[in-house]
């Protein structure tokens, strides 16, 4: 079996409904229109925990993220978790990553053999969140005050055009070195396959873009929400409780500043849409295209202003769901897949491309493999997501079984609605007589998957000894964890002293595909 290239790349923070594949008629993506009309949509894409490092965990490892103890945005990544990286190095791909992962621990590779870029956020134990005690009552405001890593109403207010920002610094690196690498590894690589992540931060808050972008849109073209703001006391308690945790309380965001950051976002988007566009260019440069997979996803999503909420950590669908691409250009299955999904299939749909079977993997996992759903659809799948930290008084989950959804906790109300009648989440079913026998069932399905008893106290017991790690690792002298790409590999491309400078040239030189 000849293995195909695969190059997984991610957004970050980019909700499915801002894609004209999900139905969006504002935001312009023209390649990732192309990238979807090109291979499988997954219609019902849900990420498994609605926070960047639990999500990005949970993706790369094929488990929920509180199976693996990955709680909060300041949660170590086990070493001892087998990746998806792991599974392709093992079956016989070189693997690189550019860009974020946003991993926590001293481990900063996971199974990648080279990292292109650092990390854009701590790896260490700073962004470690207060316990559920500890941050009281979330619904009042007096409980909460600014923590490190999260984000905050002023990334809503600055929303604007700008010359540069720290997230395009970034991402410019991200898909410069992604880019290179793809050339590089057509010249120079050693034969093997290539698996390259490329994991960007945009459309991550703030919501600033450059001209470029953000002149691709005008305010009075930003669409409507879909669900139009709630007041505070009609707004579910839960949602009560992130209002005041993103300090949404603070600021007046006017329908003026709604447009406006809603704008910034989908410059942001137009942005990763126009580098996803440079790296299908390189690849059919090189003449890889025809021999490697595509695929797109993000994280988790954003509220982006619907309800009247911004940001993630909640199970709404506009944070839980994201957009899922796949092209293999050597095969054609479904157009459209509208069977919910998780990130975590993506880990087993990898092993299976690059070894035909799902034998390889040596851990359990919640995920299944992707790839027959291609071909036959299977609209009542389940998924599961959850919540564990921030805003919340007790862990959160969810299940969903085809257009039916549960939300459930200890601390609040069950939410249960039928995403095919009602997709804006407003009508609450858990006390509906008729919908009673559905909503046993999968409350049941919950049950089965989490002790929310337990779950609490182990969310407790590891933030509470990471809080006292990271106080006692600042004592002395202090050794970090982030990690910086081998700058190496790069010059010894260039003529040095005792070359013969034809021979270095002509070693650089990738001749075009027409003319092998």
């Amino acid at each position: 079996m000849k293995q195909p290239n695969i190059i997984f790349i991610m957004a970050d923070q980019l909700a499915a409904h801002a894609l004209a594949a999900y139905g969006n008629t504002v935001c312009k993506t023209p390649h990732l229109d192309k990238l979807a009309t090109d291979g499988t949509v997954f219609e019902n894409a849900n990420c498994a925990y609605p926070l960047c490092a639990p999500s990005r965990f949970a993706l790369m490892s094929g488990r929920l993220a509180s199976r693996i103890g990955a709680y909060d945005n300041a949660a170590e990544f086990p070493a001892s978790v087998p990746t998806f990286a792991h599974y392709l190095r093992d079956a016989g791909y070189y693997t690189c990553l550019s860009g974020k992962m946003h991993f926590v621990g001293p481990d900063q590779h996971h199974g990648f053999e080279d990292r292109l870029t650092t990390e854009i956020y701590p790896s260490d134990f700073s962004w470690t969140p207060k316990t559920y005690e500890e941050v009281g009552d979330p619904e009042r405001p007096e409980h909460h005050v600014k923590t490190q890593g999260v984000s905050s109403v002023e990334t809503v207010a600055d929303a604007s055009a700008v010359a540069r920002s720290m997230q395009i610094d970034y991402d410019e690196e991200v898909a410069r070195r992604a880019i290179q690498q793809i050339y590089d590894w057509r010249r120079y690589g050693d034969g093997r396959p290539l698996f390259m992540t490329i994991s960007f931060t945009q459309p991550h808050d703030p919501y600033v873009s450059t001209p470029e972008f953000w002149n691709l849109y005008k305010d009075e073209e930003i669409d409507e929400p879909r669900v139009q703001r709630i007041d505070l006391d009609k707004m579910d308690s839960h949602s009560r409780g992130l209002y005041f945790h993103y300090g949404l309380d603070k600021f007046n965001v006017t329908d003026e500043v709604y447009r406006r950051a809603r704008r910034g976002y989908y410059a942001m988007i137009s942005y990763i849409d126009q580098k996803v566009g440079e790296i299908r260019a390189a690849l059919e440069a090189t003449g890889m295209a025809k021999d490697t997979i595509l695929i797109f996803t993000s994280d988790h999503g954003d509220m982006v202003g619907e309800r009247g909420l911004w940001f993630k950590k909640n199970l709404f669908q506009p944070a839980l769901s994201v957009p899922l691409f796949f092209h293999d250009p050597s095969s054609k299955g479904l157009g459209r897949v509208r069977a919910p999904v998780s990130l975590v299939d993506v880990l087993p749909t990898l092993v299976e491309i690059a070894t035909g079977s799902h034998d390889a993997i040596v851990t359990e996992y919640e995920g299944s493999s992707l790839l027959p759903l291609m071909k036959n659809d299977d609209p009542e799948r389940i998924v599961f997501a959850e919540h564990l930290d921030g805003g919340t008084k007790a862990p959160r989950v969810m299940v969903r079984r085809g257009k039916y959804k549960l939300v459930y906790s200890e601390a609040y109300a069950p939410q249960f609605y039928n995403l095919e009648a009602d997709p804006g989440e407003v009508t609450n079913l858990a006390e509906s007589a008729e919908a009673q026998p559905i909503f046993d069932e999968l409350r049941s399905l919950l049950m089965e998957t989490w002790n929310l008893d337990d779950l609490r106290k182990k969310v407790v017991a590891s933030q509470r000894t990471r809080q006292f790690l990271m106080r006692s690792l600042q004592i002395g002298k202090v050794v970090d964890w982030e990690t910086y790409p081998n700058a190496t590999r790069d010059h010894t491309k260039f003529v040095r002293r005792g070359d013969y400078f034809p021979e270095v040239e002509q070693r650089a030189y990738l001749r075009l595909p027409h003319s092998d």
